[in-house]
């Protein structure tokens, strides 16, 4: 193929518009022939097994155990006026799904 009708063919691309049409067009993940993320058919489900104060956490648990700490708090919430967070298990420590610190009330 000639250079010339290259440049003319990759001047031609508009990687832009690919753009805009990936993002009008996002892929829906599909499982079981199913549309996967909907609430008939989460991509998800987290089993948590208990749901306590962080004072009332165990202090030995299994990793990956998971827990609501009921007044957990998220890094945007101040001292004592936590809403609550899902929190896991990682060498006997209670860290925040939200933030992957140590979870505090």
């Amino acid at each position: 193929m000639r250079p010339y009708l290259l440049a003319a063919i990759f001047a031609s691309i508009s990687i832009p518009a690919l753009a805009q049409t990936q993002a009008a067009n996002p892929v829906e993940p599909f499982t079981a022939g199913h549309r996967a993320g909907v609430a008939s058919n989460p991509l998800v489900v987290l089993n948590v097994s208990q749901a306590m104060p962080v004072a009332s956490l165990p202090a030995t648990c299994t990793d990956g155990a998971l827990a609501l700490a009921t007044d957990g708090r998220t890094a945007t919430q101040n001292v004592g006026a936590g809403t609550g967070v899902v929190v896991r298990c990682l060498s006997n420590k209670w860290l925040s799904i939200a933030s992957g610190l140590q979870v505090q009330n």
